[in-house]
């Protein structure tokens, strides 16, 4: 995983889901959804309960659907102020290569830039470091390092 910094704001620019998907911004979806998503990218299983609670919890949510299936997933946590965090950034691997991703990050930052947030961090899997910098991300500016403490080991 690598820290990524400061986003710099878009333009602004709307742009469209492709055809036949919907966006939400809910956080009201539902867990075992985002559970086979997630399995559906090779991200180990999380308890059904716990995702419900992280849904409640975030700041920011954005899922997109073609209908009844979500094939995209996206949300950030942050205290509202002076820093958010993107997590889970997925989309299912039939539906990758289609901008899906992209607008999964739009949709995203433009619910984060309602807050006046000027740092948003995320955490990127090794190789995608390229998709992010596109929305103005940068791998480890100024020498930020991330830094892990996880009490499951």
């Amino acid at each position: 995983m690598v820290l990524s910094g400061i986003w710099k704001r878009q333009d602004g620019q709307k742009d469209e889901p492709p055809r036949g998907l919907t966006v939400s911004h809910e956080k009201n979806i539902s867990p075992l959804q985002v559970q086979d998503l997630c399995a559906s990218v090779g991200w180990s299983r999380r308890d059904p309960v716990l995702i419900a609670r992280a849904l409640a919890n975030s700041l920011a949510v954005v899922s997109a659907w073609d209908r009844d299936i979500m094939v995209g997933f996206a949300r950030a946590t942050g205290d509202q102020v002076f820093n958010a965090t993107i997590w889970d950034v997925a989309v299912r691997p039939a539906y990758q290569k289609r901008g899906l991703g992209r607008l999964l990050m739009v949709e995203l930052l433009k619910d984060l830039d309602s807050y006046g947030i000027p740092l948003i961090t995320l955490y990127a899997d090794p190789g995608t470091d390229g998709f992010y910098k596109r929305f103005g991300f940068s791998t480890d500016p100024a020498g930020v390092r991330g830094m892990f403490r996880d009490t499951e080991i």
